[in-house]
C-alpha cells in the first residue's frame, strides 16, 4: 500500500528537488507517495492538467528517474521538455493544441541591404554560404536586425542556429558574438537546445548543418545600424526534472 509522505519527510534529493521547483512553478505543492520500496511517486494535479513523476532506485541505491506521464483534459499528451515548458502547458493547456503555440524561434526579417552589415557579420555570413553551397547543404541562411544588434539564421528542415552579434565598446565600429548569448539553437518543434552543445558553436555548426565555417573575428565598419526589431528571447530555466 503507498505510503503518502508528509513535508518533513526525508526523500532523496532529486525528489525534493523536484517537489520544490513545481511549488515555486505552479503554487501548488505536489503530493509524494512511496509507492514500494524501490519507487517513490509524484503527483500533481490541476482542474485540466496531471503530472507524474516516478523514481526508482538502482543496484547501487541511487535514485533514478523512472518515468513521467502528463494528461491534459483526462487525454496523454507528450511530455514537456523541461520545467519552462511545464509551466506553459500548466497555466494554458490549450498551448499543446494551438497552432504554433509550443514555438519559441522569434520571427526574424531579413535585412533589406546586406551591404550595410558590419564586416564581421558580412563575412560570416558569406563565408556560411560558401560552405553550404560546396558541400550542396540545404540550408536557408540570412542576416536580421535584432533589438540588441544582429543575428545570423541558419535554418533547415529539422534545426534552426541563431549567432547574434553585438558592437564592442572598443575599438569604435567593431562587432563580435556577444560574450553572453552568442548563438541560439531550436530543435523542429520550436524549443530551444543550445545548452546540448555547452558553448561550442563549431560544434552546432558542424552536428546540426555539416558545416565547419567558423564565425568572423570583430570587424570595422562605418556603417550604422539598420532599423530595430525587437526579438529578445527569454533565457530559459532548465530544471534537474524532465516533464
Amino acid at each position: 500500500m503507498p505510503e503518502h509522505l508528509t513535508e518533513t519527510a526525508v526523500l532523496p534529493t532529486q525528489v525534493t528537488m523536484a517537489r520544490h521547483e513545481l511549488r515555486e512553478a505552479t503554487g501548488q505543492t505536489p503530493d509524494i507517495q512511496r509507492t514500494s520500496p524501490l519507487h517513490y511517486l509524484l503527483v500533481l494535479t490541476s482542474d485540466r492538467v496531471a503530472l507524474t513523476l516516478t523514481w526508482r532506485r538502482n543496484y547501487r541505491g541511487s535514485w533514478k528517474l523512472n518515468n513521467s506521464t502528463l494528461t491534459v483534459d483526462g487525454t496523454p499528451r507528450e511530455l514537456a521538455r523541461d520545467l519552462d515548458d511545464f509551466v506553459r502547458i500548466w497555466n494554458d493547456p490549450d498551448v499543446l493544441s494551438r497552432p504554433g503555440g509550443r514555438s519559441e524561434i522569434p520571427a526574424l526579417a531579413p535585412v533589406a541591404d546586406e551591404t550595410q552589415l558590419p564586416d564581421a557579420v558580412r563575412r560570416s555570413l558569406d563565408r556560411m554560404r560558401r560552405q553550404a553551397e560546396r558541400k550542396a547543404v540545404d540550408v536557408h541562411i540570412m542576416a536580421a536586425a535584432t533589438d540588441t544588434g544582429y543575428t545570423i539564421e541558419l535554418a533547415d528542415t529539422t534545426s534552426t542556429l541563431h549567432l547574434h552579434f553585438s558592437p564592442r565598446s572598443r575599438p569604435a565600429g567593431a562587432w563580435d558574438l556577444d560574450k553572453r548569448n552568442g548563438f541560439s539553437l531550436f530543435d523542429a518543434n520550436g524549443m530551444e537546445t543550445t545548452q546540448e552543445f555547452t558553448g561550442n558553436i563549431m560544434a552546432a555548426l558542424s552536428d546540426m548543418f555539416g558545416l565547419n565555417a567558423a564565425p568572423d573575428v570583430p570587424g570595422q565598419t562605418g556603417h550604422t545600424r539598420q532599423a530595430q526589431v525587437s526579438n529578445s528571447v527569454r533565457a530559459r530555466r532548465h530544471s534537474v526534472i524532465r516533464v
